[in-house]
């Protein structure tokens, strides 16, 4: 199929404005939530790291149930209600702390709500993205959307760090609940009419629903593959996370204005893969284009083990670390467009929150790993490690098309697909 640029497509611009200002406001958000958390709240080092648990906890709980509720709700007014309860939510620290009235428990309560809301989101917007764009716009439309979070992830730390300074942390909690009023407000402008929720069958039964979308990737070679592949890519990135920050202070002797640097600016990798991607895919395929992608992203992170001490180490570091997320982006937009195109419609949900859930499960046993690994070994060692596995999970995937599957299969043994009666296809789309 060949590729087409969604430049120009009205309603995905306008779900494109409000994803990013969302992501940039979550971003900053991330930086000033721990220092409300230590300055304002006098939080001990065990209750941050209990903060930053509630999040993993309320996907891996929520995530099955959440797919399937959204799955068969309208997706864009599912994607306002999540933004508008994430902006409440947030907006009540800085009020909390304006009265002298925040405390840990309302931190936590702020945590679970919006990690619940992102999960509601995130498969809404996968879904409705679907139906927004018309399949040969889809991969172009996943680039852009990719290239944005890669360039989030480049600039929101330093953008938040600077706003906590010049605003004070509670404050710059307050732009980032304003930036979910913006996406809800983006996403309401969407003109295109959206097709009708797929009808539940009411002869299956709930825990029949609620893995539906396990069942449905698992019985499909490429989807399932790929799921694979890219939990355990995603546990060998998480492995080396803790330990790539102590082998540039501790063992590399990196000062924090570089350490700082080697974590923003290489994303820009990410964003340029991701922005490249329709062209790849034009040429060589979805699978080919990432199954190459994978294979590529891995030898680049060979530069950050093997480096040394000084200005030299810094570059050779921020290089391997660009290559590496400029082919993962790549890879990642890829993916994505072909679970799209591969899934039907009345799955989509429960697929996208089939993969938040997989990775939010495993992250957390290879970042125990990479600790144990790294306390036996070293630190050099277990990047050498890290990234040997990185380059690994590339072998998992299919080079091609799998039994000659469609982009659409058709679903056998698992839920009954819609009737065409009941799906209203939108214009265009």
């Amino acid at each position: 199929m060949h590729q087409v640029s969604v430049r120009g497509h009205r309603d995905f611009q306008r779900l494109w404005a409000g994803l990013a200002v969302s992501q940039l406001g979550s971003a900053v958000g991330g930086v000033a939530l721990p220092i409300v958390a230590v300055t304002v709240v006098d939080a001990s080092t065990f209750q941050i790291s209990l903060l930053a648990a509630f999040t993993a906890v309320t996907t891996a709980l929520l995530a099955f149930p959440m797919g399937s509720y959204v799955e068969f709700k309208r997706k864009r007014p599912v994607m306002i209600a999540a933004d508008i309860a994430r902006f409440a939510s947030l907006g009540s620290i800085p009020l909390a702390g304006l009265f002298h009235s925040l405390t840990f428990a309302h931190l936590c309560v702020v945590a679970v709500i919006n990690a619940t809301c992102a999960i509601a989101f995130s498969g809404a917007a996968q879904a409705h993205l679907k139906a927004l764009v018309s399949p040969d716009r889809l991969v172009d439309a996943n680039g852009r959307l990719e290239s944005t979070n890669w360039l989030r992830m480049s600039v929101g730390p330093s953008l938040g760090g600077a706003l906590v300074g010049f605003l004070s942390a509670l404050g710059t909690l307050l732009i980032d609940a304003v930036s979910f009023l913006v996406s809800a407000l983006a996403i309401r402008l969407i003109k295109l009419p959206e097709p009708a929720p797929p009808v539940r069958d009411t002869q299956r039964s709930r825990r029949s629903e609620l893995a539906g979308g396990l069942h449905f990737v698992w019985g499909h070679p490429t989807l399932r593959k790929m799921l694979i592949s890219w939990v355990c890519f995603t546990g060998a990135i998480a492995l080396s996370g803790p330990v790539t920050t102590v082998f540039y202070l501790r063992d590399l002797h990196f000062t924090a204005f570089e350490y700082g640097l080697l974590m923003g600016l290489p994303s820009l990798g990410g964003f340029f893969g991701a922005r490249l991607t329709r062209r790849m895919v034009d040429r060589l395929g979805p699978v080919r284009t990432l199954w190459w992608a994978s294979m590529l992203r891995g030898p680049w992170n060979f530069l950050i083990p093997l480096a040394t001490p000084g200005l030299f180490g810094v570059v050779q570091c921020g290089v391997g670390f660009f290559g590496l997320l400029f082919f993962a982006a790549m890879a990642n937009s890829t993916m994505s467009s072909y679970r799209q195109l591969a899934t039907p419609d009345h799955f989509m949900a429960r697929v996208s929150t089939l993969w938040s859930f997989a990775t939010t499960v495993a992250q957390p046993l290879f970042i125990l790993a990479g600790g144990l690994l790294a306390t036996q070994l070293g630190s050099r060692p277990t990047l050498l490690i890290s990234t040997a596995l990185v380059c690994a999970t590339a072998l998992l995937l299919p080079r091609h098309e799998q039994g000659g599957e469609q982009d659409r299969p058709a679903v056998t043994g698992v839920d009954r697909q819609t009737p065409e009666s009941a799906v209203e296809s939108p214009p265009g789309g």
